[in-house]
């Protein structure tokens, strides 16, 4: 190490250059690197999820949660399982084996879910995915005076707009209701048919999908072939025969059946200044800034409140961009203190031109961890920013030091490449 110091301080010209490559470079690193509050952790868990509707927690652990622990004991990477059987849902939580890889884990588990053959008939489809620690950027609140119809129709409109915003991925909608199609059935209607719950439900099933009927090849062209017959509203649903009889008359769902398009039964309730509203909670991906999502938010709601109705409000709120913000100006504002001391000090009690140089090493020191934190993928967030804070009074001290010993083998003698390369790296 010595030696190579001591070549870079006999070459003014690759010193030099060394110098303004690393703090241009840097900076540059220092603008293009991701700002978020804390990095992203891998909780190294895997979460298979299964709606089951209509059945029990006996049904569930039967029908689905031993078919899983059986597809999953013994996989490859697994440290461990656990599922939990609860009405309509079965889920399992699957922890990985430490340096194992996540994502083949989550193949390996994948693979397993999809070969089981034997799930009751009304399970839906097995949705396995990663378990991650999401960072929450900030809150859109969408309050004013106008119905629940409305605010989730505005929500959904909202959420749609953020997300074709350049920098913003993940937005998820609370203090809603979902929407439901709710059919009540009459026991006397039923009677009077001769029909069966079972024979609704099995008519809800046959006239309600999709189909597909392969396709059909010419000469010039391929065309395929699919039934579409899925129904999304409370009328289309009316219109599904339940019972055709010989003599040519034909039961519809409505004739039997109260069918209401409505909400969920469940109460949400969420407020903001006192008044109804729906919330509207923007998060970050991986490769997402925190602060360019906020301010992108920010101007969004701006924009948006002016093309609102009357008494309709978007307010962002909740914003955690301002926590990074403040870590990120403490840094600059510390290291700019520390350039600014060394400078004054070793100019009072040194040289001006030995301060100057001495306090070109903080820049130079953190353009370079810029540098590598830049290669190596790492994040500005609280904790590398609060090592930087932590570095930069060894960085200063360390100036100080080198500065001062360089002066005193010069008042000796010594001359300034002699006394840089003999005492300055001491």
């Amino acid at each position: 190490m010595k030696q190579v110091i001591g070549r870079i301080i006999r070459h003014r010209v690759l010193a030099n250059m060394l110098l303004l490559v690393t703090l241009l470079t840097g900076f540059i690193a220092a603008n293009v690197m991701i700002r978020e509050l804390f990095p992203e952790v891998s909780t190294r868990v895997i979460m298979v999820s299964i709606m089951y509707p209509g059945a029990d927690a006996e049904e569930v652990e039967e029908g689905v949660s031993r078919k899983i622990e059986e597809a999953i004991d013994g996989l490859e990477g697994v440290k461990r399982y656990t599922t939990v059987s609860s009405e309509n849902a079965a889920r399992a939580v699957v922890e990985v084996l430490q340096g194992f890889p996540i994502d083949k884990a989550k193949d390996n588990v994948q693979n397993a879910i999809d070969s089981i053959s034997t799930f009751p008939v009304d399970a839906e489809k097995p949705i396995v995915s990663e378990v991650l620690i999401e960072d929450e950027v900030l809150l859109i609140a969408l309050w004013g005076d106008m119905t629940e119809d409305t605010r989730k129709e505005f929500a959904e409109r909202i959420k749609d707009e953020l997300q074709q915003i350049d920098g913003i991925s993940k937005v998820t909608i609370s203090g809603v209701r979902e929407y439901e199609i709710a059919i009540e059935l009459s026991e006397q209607r039923l009677r009077e048919y001769g029909l069966t719950f079972a024979d609704v439900s099995n008519a809800l099933r046959r006239g309600s999908v999709n189909l597909s009927g392969g396709s059909l090849r010419t000469a010039g062209e391929q065309i395929a072939v699919r039934t579409v017959g899925r129904k999304y509203s409370g009328d289309e649903l009316a219109s599904i025969v339940v019972l055709a009889r010989p003599d040519g008359e034909i039961v519809t769902l409505d004739r039997i059946a109260t069918i209401r398009d409505a909400f969920t039964e469940d109460p949400v309730i969420a407020t903001f200044d006192g008044h109804r509203c729906a919330l509207l909670t923007i998060k970050k991906a991986s490769e997402e800034d925190t602060i360019a999502i906020a301010q992108s938010a920010y101007d969004y709601a701006a924009n948006k409140q002016l093309t609102l109705p009357e008494g309709v409000h978007v307010t962002p709120w909740g914003n955690k961009s301002v926590i990074i913000g403040d870590r990120l100006g403490i840094t600059f504002r510390n290291g700019i203190a520390g350039l600014f001391l060394v400078l004054v000090m070793l100019w009072i009690f040194l040289d001006l031109r030995l301060s100057f140089w001495v306090s070109m090493g903080i820049p130079f020191s953190l353009s370079g961890a810029m540098i590598i934190m830049w290669a190596w993928g790492t994040t500005l967030n609280s904790i590398t920013l609060f090592g930087l804070v932590m570095v930069l009074g060894i960085i200063v001290d360390d100036a100080i030091v080198i500065g001062e010993s360089i002066y005193l083998h010069r008042r000796n003698g010594d001359g300034p490449l002699t006394a840089a390369d003999r005492k300055s790296v001491v």
